[in-house]
């Protein structure tokens, strides 16, 4: 009898070990685009020293972990959908700790290492590459940004000084626009309605103040003239609009991330901070029908923007 009970016990035991075994190789071994076979399931299982592993008992471990609520996906293999942080928040948070100077640096990575586990180790390898290289552009980058979505938020001046420029300029910052990875900053000087720019890595300190700009600049058409490749705004003008996502993909996901820095994923879609501008609409079309405007009012204003280029090409 008391063997019967200890085998038993063992079993129980071992079928547990399997179930967190089982999450954690999902976990950080697999995403939407890396899905897992079962051979390969039961291999990365093995190598935990599970060896009496079958299809059968996956298949029943699958039914059971969906039943306690893990979101477990197949396309051509097995996948952990969900997690409690999205590749975008953990780059905001892991951007943040880069930013804090009072932090331990020990400190910092052990507070990472626990962030990476909420992603694919393909995730975690991106996302290191991306941090090594920001670091290595500029360790007080974050911090002159922050002071300048302060200053656009509040309307109040900003104090800067640029490379290669030994004396403090007074500006009013009026909107952020990113292309290609690199931010510029458009502005204008107190008394003066003209908007300059200046690339934001040229700008070598920033500092704030409570000096509040009088000058009501209309920053629509010039959002509407900017010709780049991206079209990514932080301006007086912007506010929080939620999309859908139609068509769910990395690539997507990756795209959105590049155009829109601000934003934040949520169950079936992502927020962001934008400019409601024919420059946003613009840049909305080379999207198609994988996303779509949650807001009524925005997407009307977008339907309005494509029946403005269709009369035009008729008329053309």
């Amino acid at each position: 009898m008391g063997g019967r009970k200890f085998g038993q016990g063992y079993n129980y035991f071992m079928n547990r070990f399997r179930i967190i075994k089982l999450i954690e190789i999902l976990k950080k071994h697999s995403d939407m685009d890396h899905p897992l076979s079962l051979s390969e399931i039961i291999s990365y299982l093995q190598d935990e020293g599970l060896e009496n592993v079958n299809r059968k008992t996956l298949y029943e471990d699958f039914r059971f972990l969906q039943e306690c609520g893990f979101d477990i996906e197949f396309a051509d293999g097995y996948y952990l959908s969900e997690a409690p942080f999205s590749l975008s928040e953990i780059k905001i948070l892991v951007d943040s700790l880069n930013s804090l100077k009072s932090i331990d640096d020990h400190f910092a990575d052990q507070i990472k290492e626990k962030l990476y586990s909420f992603i694919s180790e393909y995730e975690e390898n991106d996302l290191k590459k991306i941090e090594y290289q920001n670091k290595h552009k500029d360790s007080h980058f974050i911090n002159r940004l922050e002071d300048s979505i302060e200053s656009i938020r509040k309307e109040t001046m900003l104090v800067i000084k640029r490379k290669k420029l030994n004396k403090k300029e007074e500006i009013f910052p009026v909107f952020l626009h990113r292309n290609n990875d690199l931010y510029y900053l458009y502005y204008h000087y107190p008394q003066s309605e003209k908007i300059y720019h200046v690339r934001f890595d040229n700008i070598t300190s920033t500092s704030l103040s409570d000096i509040k700009d009088e000058i009501s600049i209309k920053i629509e058409k010039i959002l509407s003239n900017i010709e780049e490749s991206s079209f990514s705004f932080h301006s007086r003008q912007t506010e929080t609009v939620l999309f859908e996502i139609i068509e769910d993909t990395k690539d997507l996901r990756s795209r959105l991330e590049d155009d829109f820095p601000n934003l934040i994923f949520t169950k079936d879609g992502f927020s962001a901070r934008v400019s409601i501008s024919e420059a946003l609409f613009s840049r909305l079309t080379s999207y198609g029908d994988k996303i779509k405007i949650s807001d009524p009012k925005i997407a009307d204003l977008y339907i309005s923007y494509l029946n403005k280029i269709i009369t035009r090409n008729k008329k053309d």
